[in-house]
Parts: structure tokens; sequence; C-alpha cells
């Protein structure tokens, strides 16, 4: 993604839909998981759910000079194989009556919210991973800093990138938590290409996610770099951000 954030950088606002679908042709077009090239193009006139006319056509709807859209086609380039897999379980799901009667259900609702807000973090550290999942933030993101800073998080929600051009207090990824061994490398040696072809795969075969208790609270705020307040123990307890784990719920 870095390279296709760096052609924006001079002008620093959010392109035409035109300029990221000649992205997609420059790096080679995505194909959706029905076989369809992708293309980035303004809303058709046509009523059909937006996850089902990308599966059925390749079209994207993107806004001219949208960052919300622009974060979503940038996050399509980086992560094609996911992406894709994530629509064609949207669409297969929307098939079916109870999700045309407005019922998500929870695989859907796992995929929207880690297609908004979601972000992959891998470590070699399962001591951080532990501390994350049972929201002991202080250890994880103050004591373990080490770990955090190097861990690799690769961030999917093109939301949370969003608001991350203007972080607010409270601002919250849903984390998919990771260990190095379950990608066969070290967190230094983990690519965004290994990530995208593992994560396809896994829901392309239905394993995950499955609820959104799949997904991980992870207080972005709080991730080195964000702000220099986070380099003082005493910011972590701050339960606006750093919310104590759930009473009776036992993290996966």
């Amino acid at each position: 993604m870095r390279p296709l954030l760096d052609a924006l950088l001079p002008d620093l606002t959010a392109p035409a839909a035109a300029w990221l679908d000649a992205q997609a042709e420059r790096v080679g077009r995505p194909r959706t998981g029905t076989g369809h090239a992708l293309t980035f193009c303004a809303s058709p006139p046509d009523d059909q759910p937006y996850e089902s006319r990308i599966a059925g056509s390749g079209c994207v709807s993107t806004r001219d000079h949208n960052w919300h859209d622009t974060f979503n086609a940038l996050v399509w380039l980086t992560f094609p194989l996911t992406k894709a897999a994530m629509n064609q379980c949207h669409a297969g799901h929307l098939l079916h009556a109870a999700d045309r009667a407005g019922t998500r259900g929870p695989v859907r609702d796992a995929l929207t919210q880690f297609d908004e807000d979601g972000l992959v973090l891998v470590s070699d550290d399962c001591s951080l991973l532990d501390a994350i999942r049972h929201h002991r933030w202080r250890e994880a993101m103050f004591e373990r800093r080490g770990a955090l800073e190097a861990a690799r998080l690769f961030v999917i929600g093109h939301a949370l990138l969003d608001k991350a051009r203007a972080p607010h207090v409270g601002l919250c990824a849903r984390a998919y938590l990771v260990s190095s061994r379950q990608l066969g490398a070290v967190a230094a040696d983990v690519s965004a290409a290994r990530v995208d072809a593992w994560l396809a795969r896994q829901i392309d075969e239905g394993s995950w996610p499955r609820s959104p208790r799949d997904l991980q609270p992870l207080p972005v705020l709080g991730l080195p770099g964000m702000t220099a307040d986070n380099t003082c123990a005493a910011y972590f307890d701050d339960t606006r951000q750093f919310r104590p784990a759930p009473r009776g719920r036992a993290a996966p």
C-alpha cells in the first residue's frame, strides 16, 4: 500500500475514482471470486446490493475525492485475495432469504467489522497476544512495548485507515491476533502477500471468522508512535480507551 499512498502525498486530497482505476490497471487488475476484473467506478443506476454488484460485475462503487472509498480501493489493491474472499462470502449469504430480509448472521457481522476496522497483528510473542486477548493493556502496550514494536500490523479496515487520519480518544481496531508460527515465519519476514493468501484461504474454507468474537478490540492510540502520551504507564489507566475484559467472557 505504501507506493500507492506515496503517489497521493504530493496532493494530499482524495483522488477521483478514475485515478484509482488507473492504479488497478497499472498493478494488474485483481479478480473477484467469480472471476470478474475489478473496476473502481461511480455508483451505477441500479438497486443491486453493494457486495452483489462486485461479485456480479467487478464494479466497486467509488465516490470521487472521498477518503473512505479511496482507502477501500487501496486495500483491494494490497489484499486482493482477502477482499475477493470476503466479497464472495457476503454475496453467497445474500442469496439466502434471511440475508435479504436484513439478517446478516454472525459470519457476515464479523466480516463487516473486519472490512471496516480490521487489522491483522502478527507476533512472535504469544504472551503479548495473550495479554491483548485478556485486556491487560498496560502489560501488552507498555510493559511489552518492545514485542509490540516488533510485531507486524496489516491494516485491512478502510474505515480504520480513514479514522486514523485524525485519531481520537477511543479509536479502536478489530484485530485478528496471529502467532507468527501460524504463518510459518518470524514476524519480521511476514509479507502482506503472505497474509493475504493465508486470510483468503481461511475465509474461503469457512474456518474464520465464525463470529465477531473472533476479533479482539485493540485501542489504536495505545500503539507505539500514535501519541507521545502512550510512553507513560499511567496512560493505560484510562478506562475510556483501555477497557477491562467483559466479565464472564472467555477470550477465544
